[in-house]
Formats: structure tokens, C-alpha cells, sequence
């Protein structure tokens, strides 16, 4: 047959449905991803704060049967841990009933895993896996190879996005899980589940308040340039910048102010992203009530709108042009 003579043929085999087919987006992502040797590293020290963690567990269910491991408990959280003030918080859970006190201890000990160690390492996670999933399509003109086919604009967002968030649930809720059932197997009594059988689902809430809002961030950065380096410098500073901002203004705040309280930190949480997430975790596991994050929440659903509407408008520009 002459050259002249092939066309466009009719595709014989079998078209993915429309609601899996960013799948092969989010599938190739991590595949690609996972090359990096300093990812692979990171996900194995993003493992090594569970350890300390699970002594947290051990120790306060040993300290229900025996209440002298209670000082050993405080000793630990509070140089390990680095749980702030939690000689005040156990001592008040001495003369609590045996189910309230486990299940604010173990809300407050997966608060401050997902607050401290995951929190810290998904941003430096984030900044390596996010920053070219997008602007490498972007410099490589890729887009018109992706919408070429039958691939409409969400699906290949959800599949970019997607990627990012297997591996967030790879240091946040997959972990966490594993404390949880590891708290139940060291638990001396048959009755943990009936006292804690919410977590599990605040872990999920606590981890999708940790995806949804960074993953779209650290994207829409990527779809706003060429080059991966802008994007990961763009997202490092968002979180730097955020967080030495809420340091200085409460540290001037405390030092003019006689009698301190809470309110004082938690006003000037929104200027943080790494703080605003943790006001909003701090409710998801019964620490904080609504009132005291609702700007928070409007804070982190604003930053995920406009990070989502601006990453959709930058995909698009392909086929405006």
C-alpha cells in the first residue's frame, strides 16, 4: 500500500473507561518518580518516626496496668516526642476513666506524628516528586501528545495529582495506620477497639487534609513555568517564608503580652501553611473545637480552589492556542 494511501484507522481493541484512564497518568508518574535515589531514601526515614511513636503506645497501655511507667511515658513524649506540657496532660488523665484517657492520649500522639516528623518531610517529599510533573510537559510541549488522545483535562490533572498523593499516603496514612493496629496489639485489654474505633477515620480525614491542599499548591507552581528548579524554588519559599513569619509574630506577640494563652498562637496561624495544617489536624483529632480553626479550613479550601482553578487554566493553554 503507497504511503498516500494510510489514514486514520479505527482503533480495534479495547478504550479504558473515561473514569480510569487517569490512572495511566498517576501510574506512570510513580514509576518515573520512584527513580530518584533521595525519594527512596526519604521514604525509608519517613518510616523511622513510627518507631518512636509505637514506644509511645506500648508505654502508655503498660502504664494502664502500672501506674508507675507514667513518668516514663512523660519522660519520653517529652524528649522524643517532643510533646509540649504533657506532664500537665497526663496528670489529668490520672484521675479520668480508663477510655476517655486512651483515647485522648492516642489522638494526641498520632496528632503530633502526623504535626512533627510527617509533616516536615512531606514538604521536602513534595518538593522533589511535584515540581516537574508539570513543567517538564509544559517545556516539552507533551500536552500535545497527552490530548491527543482521548484524555480530557481532569483526567489528566487527577492522574498528576494522583501521583502525589500515593506517596503523601505513604508517609501519612499508610504509617499511621500501622500505629493504630499496632496500639491494638499492645494493648492489654479487648476493649481498645470500642474505645478508639474513630481513629482509623480521623487518620484518613487527618491525611486528606494533608493531600488535597499541598498536592494542588506544589502543582499549580509546576504548571506556572518551564523549569522544575522555579517551581520547587517558589514551593520551599511558600513554606519557609510562612513559617518564619508566624515564628517572629509570635514571638513579638508573647513578648507583649503578660498573660498568654492559645488565642494568641493560633491568630497568627493563617500567615503558615505547616501551621494552618496543623490547626486544622488539631480538630480533626478532638485537640481543638471548629470555632477556633474555621480560618483555617477557609484558608486551606481558598489555596486549594485557586491552586486547582489556576492549574486547570495553565493545562488548557495548549488548545487555546
Amino acid at each position: 500500500m503507497a504511503i498516500h494511501d494510510v489514514g486514520y484507522r479505527v482503533w480495534q481493541g479495547t478504550l479504558a473507561s473515561p473514569w480510569t484512564r487517569w490512572l495511566v497518568i498517576a501510574k506512570a508518574g510513580v514509576r518515573r518518580t520512584w527513580q530518584s535515589s533521595w525519594l527512596k531514601r526519604m521514604m525509608f526515614f519517613s518510616w523511622m518516626p513510627a518507631i518512636i511513636f509505637a514506644s509511645g503506645f506500648l508505654m502508655w497501655e503498660q502504664s494502664l496496668v502500672n501506674q508507675e511507667m507514667l513518668p516514663l511515658l512523660e519522660s519520653a513524649l517529652e524528649e522524643e516526642v517532643r510533646v509540649p506540657d504533657i506532664k500537665g496532660f497526663t496528670d489529668g488523665l490520672r484521675v479520668e476513666d480508663e477510655r476517655a484517657a486512651r483515647h485522648s492520649v492516642w489522638s494526641l500522639l498520632l496528632y503530633y506524628f502526623f504535626r512533627y516528623p510527617q509533616g516536615g518531610i512531606m514538604v521536602l517529599m513534595v518538593g522533589i516528586i511535584a515540581p516537574p510533573l508539570v513543567s517538564q510537559d509544559v517545556r516539552s510541549r507533551a500536552f500535545l501528545l497527552y490530548f491527543s488522545r482521548p484524555i480530557a483535562r481532569w483526567q489528566y490533572a487527577l492522574g498528576k495529582i494522583a501521583t502525589v498523593w500515593f506517596y503523601l499516603l505513604m508517609i501519612s496514612a499508610v504509617p499511621a495506620l500501622f500505629l493504630y493496629v499496632l496500639g491494638v496489639f499492645m494493648s492489654p485489654s479487648v476493649n481498645v477497639i470500642a474505645d478508639t474505633w474513630d481513629l482509623p477515620f480521623r487518620i484518613i480525614v487527618a491525611s486528606a487534609v494533608l493531600m488535597v491542599p499541598t498536592a494542588t499548591l506544589a502543582l499549580c507552581f509546576s504548571s506556572l513555568t518551564e523549569e522544575s528548579r522555579y517551581a520547587a524554588f517558589a514551593w520551599f519559599t511558600a513554606w519557609i517564608l510562612g513559617w518564619f513569619t508566624y515564628a517572629v509574630m509570635t514571638a513579638v506577640e508573647l513578648g507583649h503580652t503578660e498573660n498568654p494563652d492559645t488565642t494568641t498562637l493560633e491568630k497568627w496561624a493563617p500567615v503558615s501553611l505547616y501551621h494552618t495544617l496543623g490547626e486544622v489536624q488539631s480538630w480533626v483529632f478532638g485537640i481543638a473545637t471548629f470555632e477556633q480553626i474555621k480560618f483555617a479550613v477557609l484558608m486551606l479550601v481558598v489555596i486549594t480552589v485557586v491552586s486547582t482553578a489556576v492549574l486547570f487554566r495553565r493545562i488548557s493553554a495548549p488548545m487555546r492556542a
